[in-house]
This record gives C-alpha cells, structure tokens and sequence, in this order.
C-alpha cells in the first residue's frame, strides 16, 4: 500500500483553511486505497483531523500560535521541524509527502526532498521557485502568477480545474432561483478571530428590509464568540445558527445570498451558485477575491476591518434587488467550478506513485 502524508497546521489565529483544503484531498487519497497520515502541530487542526478519522503526528513545538496567522516560525525551529519530518518520513515509510503551509523556505524543501519519492507543495503565493515535483494551486488567480517549474519533470495543477473543494460539492442539483430573496448566509471562517460575524450580524439587523430575512449564521467549531451569537440568536428568532456542519451545501443552496470571508469557501459557494459578498481577511485573500470580483463571480466588500455599514448595506441591496444579476452570478460561479478537482489529482499522481 502506498502512504501519502500532510503536513498542514490549523487554529484560532491561523484558521482552519490549510486543514480543510488538506483533508478534501486526503479523502480522496483514501477512497483510492491509499493510506494516510496527518503531520501537525495545533490543538484545533489537530481536533479536525481526529474527526474525520486519520492518524495524526504531532510535531514537537516550543513557540504558541502566532497571531500573525501565517509565518510563525524560525529559520531555526524550521531546520528542525525538517529534521523531524524526515525522521517521520523514514518511519512510516511515507512515498508521497504534501506541506501545506506559508511557513517553509527554499531550503526546508532542499532539506526533506532527498529523503521522499516524492514532494509536493500546495500553494497560493508563488513566494519564490518551489523545489518540489508536484505544486498544486486551485485559485482562480493561479494561472496568473507566472509560476516557473524547478525541474523539468515537476508537475504544475493549476486553477479551479484543480481545485481542492470537497467532494460533496460535486454533481448538486441545479439551484432553484427565487425572484424574492429570502434567506441570507454569513459564513467567515473555522475561528472568526475578528468577531465578523457578530459586526456583520448587527449590520443586517439594522436594516429595516434584511432584519426580516431569514439569516443562517455558520458557527465554527474554534469559535470564541459563541455566546454573543447565542443572545443575538435568542432576541431575533430568524438569526438561524448551524453548528457541527455535515453538508454545508445544504446550507449554501438554500441560502439567496451570502457573505464570506476570502478563502477556499468561495469555491464551495460558486459551485452551488450562491450569489456571495466576500470580505478580505489576509494578504493571501486579496488577489484572489479582487480576481473574483473583476470576472464577475463575487461582489468584493473590501478588507474586513475597513467595513462601513452603509457600504455593505448598499452592496447587498444591490444584489438583492437585482433578479437578473443574481441570475448571472449563479451562471457564472456554477461553470466555474465542477467539484471534480481532488479526483483529477489523484488520477494524474497515482501514474507517477
């Protein structure tokens, strides 16, 4: 049996996006009949992976979770986690392994790929030239970034064809379109270390036209404002709140509209034809939801602590209001994405595996 392993780390300040995208592909890996393992560092990614059943290796570490989000490391502490890697890799015999993380230097990759059949990177920023055989990147903003290969064998997924959005997202039904709006989504993120969506709650609630729409709020597992979401849920009985998730695309489907942060949810959100605003939380968001927004498959609002509540007032009239716009959205976003990407992967690696 051939071992594929993810190293991919998820919390509070650095979410749950790199987790998400990791295991999307990791299921796939499995229904192939490959066998798994996680590599990780943090308590909440750690928790999600146990969740959906894989073996996890947790890696030593002395610093805690940078609120920074992405690079919390050292060039020191780096060294050693590749040393640790490559001890993990000998022991479990791994064939394939994929870092999914911004925390890496050239010479981290330098470090662990003699001691792998093979490498691969997933990634957003195209930093510098990644030393790896497999890069894969699912953005819309992808095949854009002029990516240049290190070797002349190295595979390059780029794109939404490649896109790492799960499985469940595949083959849905056709939206059914309603002239009316009558439900509206917020969904920002695994943690929300921002408070989004209390701040956007109380803006919609401050409408006197959306106050009355039904309003489905997703509640992230690494939430810590779930108290404050439970006393505006209590006073405004159609503030709907979905904890513990299974098939958000039930959610996505139902919902006429919806409001998100920038990451890989605006994939899940195309696929289902959701019309969506979506919200800038990081640097890495910005291309992609700028892109997004220039073709026509999102409605920008901009960096999420520079909101005016007018401003989204008026960016969700204007969709709300307009039946034929959000019929083009829908068109647009559902041609976008198929849902197949994690099973193209698969299919292409397993030749050179």
């Amino acid at each position: 049996m051939k071992i594929v392993s993810f190293r991919a780390d998820g919390g509070l300040n650095i979410g749950m996006g790199h987790i998400m995208r990791s295991l999307s592909l990791a299921k796939e890996f499995r229904r192939n009949g490959y066998k798994v393992y996680f590599i990780s560092k943090y308590k909440g990614g750690i928790e999600k992976i146990k969740e959906e059943n894989f073996d996890v290796i947790q890696l030593k570490h002395r610093e805690i979770e940078n609120t920074a989000g992405f690079n919390y490391g050292n060039p020191k502490e780096l060294d050693e986690e590749a040393e640790e890697i490559i001890s993990i890799i000998k022991l479990y015999k791994i064939d394939l392994l994929f870092i999914d993380t911004y925390n890496v230097t050239k010479e981290y990759f330098l470090k662990i790929k003699p001691h792998v059949k093979k490498l691969g990177y997933i990634d957003d920023l195209n930093k510098f030239v990644y030393p790896v055989d497999i890069l894969i990147n699912g953005n819309i903003t992808a095949e854009y970034m002029n990516y240049k290969k290190y070797s002349e064998n190295e595979i390059m997924l780029l794109g939404p064809k490649y896109n790492l959005i799960r499985d469940e997202f595949r083959n849905l039904p056709r939206r059914k379109i309603k002239e009316k709006v009558e439900e509206i989504m917020i969904t920002t993120g695994g943690s929300d270390p921002h408070n989004m969506s209390v701040k956007l709650l109380n803006m919609i609630l401050q409408d006197k036209e959306l106050k009355n729409l039904k309003i489905n709020v997703i509640v992230g597992n690494s939430f810590t404002n779930k108290e404050k979401l439970r006393n505006i849920s209590r006073k405004n009985k159609n503030v709907i709140l979905h904890k513990d998730v299974k098939y958000m695309s039930k959610i996505m489907m139902r919902s006429d509209i919806a409001i998100s942060s920038g990451g890989s949810t605006l994939y899940e959100l195309c696929a289902c034809g959701t019309p969506t605003l979506a919200f800038i939380y990081a640097d890495n968001q910005d291309f992609i939801v700028k892109k997004m927004d220039e073709l026509g498959y999102v409605k920008s609002l901009g960096l999420y602590n520079k909101l005016k509540v007018e401003k989204v007032l008026k960016k969700i009239h204007f969709i709300k209001d307009d039946f034929n716009l959000r019929i083009n959205y829908i068109k647009k976003q559902q041609l976008l994405v198929d849902g197949m990407g994690i099973s193209r992967i698969v299919e292409i690696l397993s030749k050179i595996l």
